[in-house]
């Protein structure tokens, strides 16, 4: 899950870019280009717009063009491949390192993968370097991993992050550049991640017991590029088009688990058990379940609680999975393997008049995910057992 920064942040000071990720494990930063940015990208006098990306970092809000030009004599050729550049997780982006999306072609929506020395074919005698074809992106693959370089007199190249890797013949040939494409540009708004003291303060209790839980509150926001989330129903180019990033939040409101009313029998005491169901998940507003039956071991996958087979289910890399699981448990979300939590409780009212109704409440938190144009596709509600209020009216 990433959270962005401007562009215009890291030319004032270059020295961020050291910065490791906030959030420790799974975390990382998309780089968006801002109007600051795109007054100062210009050529002729401010008259155009260039498109030229001559510094790192680059963009995440833009598909760009690899550009390769070879001169023979008075004749030049140029070779452009469309590209997405995503920031590898939990990497400062200094060091820029990169997976790389295919944005154009038969593998369009597909990383660029790495081949290794057993991929070496030969010819006229000497060892050649096969380009291998791109695949799913697996975060953890390192072969799916370039660290790109800045060339002294210009241009860029790359590197495999494993020792024995070879990058596609378009990165590692030595010189290309980067231009930005202007067939798609990605407005995003800011996603800071985790506002760890907005969260800590938590929710008013402000609301009447009747309305049954409090206002929502946002405490996070994040995005998941397109190649970390699967949708069943939809093929990975669409997608791309479709939505090329996502929208994670993480909510916070209170929630009703027990509520009674005065019988006026003159008891100030209430006593009450229930039973908390911790996580609750639902796929388009219908409750799901995760489907552990599927043996793509990067992907976890929900699905309808009573869905039949060929019925809508949404994967999630396990890079989001395992974030989620970790936001939750920093905050005292117990997991394990019982569905329920009971919940005993003995209030006793201390105001000077009587009172007329009792509510308890617990906080739930909700990851969100939506596409782009705000469609919203799974909900993940955890239950924080260990954080109840109770009200008096």
């Amino acid at each position: 899950m990433y959270a962005t920064r401007h562009l215009s942040r890291y030319r004032k000071d270059p020295h961020l870019l050291s910065e490791s990720p906030v959030g420790t494990q799974h975390s990382g930063y998309l780089v968006i280009t801002d109007e600051e940015t795109e007054t100062q990208d210009t050529c002729c006098w401010g008259t155009c717009n260039d498109n030229r990306v001559l510094k790192f970092p680059f963009p995440q809000n833009k598909i760009v063009n690899v550009v390769h030009r070879t001169s023979n004599g008075n004749d030049t050729s140029v070779t452009r491949d469309k590209v997405w550049f995503i920031p590898v997780l939990d990497q400062p982006l200094s060091s820029n390192r990169y997976y790389v999306v295919r944005a154009k072609g038969k593998y369009k929506g597909q990383a660029c993968t790495c081949s290794k020395e057993e991929d070496m074919g030969t010819c006229c005698f000497c060892n050649v370097v096969k380009d291998v074809k791109p695949r799913d992106l697996d975060y953890r693959d390192i072969y799916q991993q370039v660290e790109i370089f800045k060339r002294r007199y210009g241009g860029y190249n790359a590197k495999s992050i494993a020792p024995d890797g070879f990058p596609p013949f378009f990165l590692r040939r030595k010189g290309w550049t980067v231009e930005t494409s202007s067939s798609f540009q990605c407005q995003l708004s800011e996603a800071h991640g985790l506002n760890f003291a907005l969260r800590a303060k938590l929710p008013e209790l402000n609301f009447t017991i009747s309305s049954k839980r409090s206002a929502s509150l946002v405490v996070g926001k994040w995005y998941c590029p397109f190649v970390f989330v699967k949708e069943s129903q939809e093929r990975l180019e669409d997608r791309m088009e479709k939505s090329l990033l996502y929208e994670m939040t993480l909510e916070q409101w209170w929630e009703e688990i027990y509520t009674c009313n005065n019988d006026y029998s003159k008891n100030k005491v209430v006593s009450f058990s229930v039973n908390v169901q911790k996580e609750v998940n639902s796929l388009s507003g219908v409750e799901a379940v995760k489907d552990q039956t599927n043996g793509v071991a990067e992907t976890t996958w929900y699905k309808h609680v009573d869905s039949k087979r060929g019925a809508l289910s949404l994967g999630l890399s396990k890079a989001i999975v395992e974030k989620m699981a970790w936001v939750q448990e920093m905050g005292g979300w117990v997991g394990g393997n019982d569905k329920d939590v009971e919940v005993k409780r003995t209030e006793e009212f201390r105001g000077g008049e009587e009172w007329h109704r009792f509510g308890c409440f617990v906080l739930v938190e909700r990851f969100a995910l939506k596409r782009m144009d705000g469609t919203l596709l799974l909900t993940c509600d955890f239950r924080h057992t260990h954080q109840i209020q109770s009200k008096w009216e």
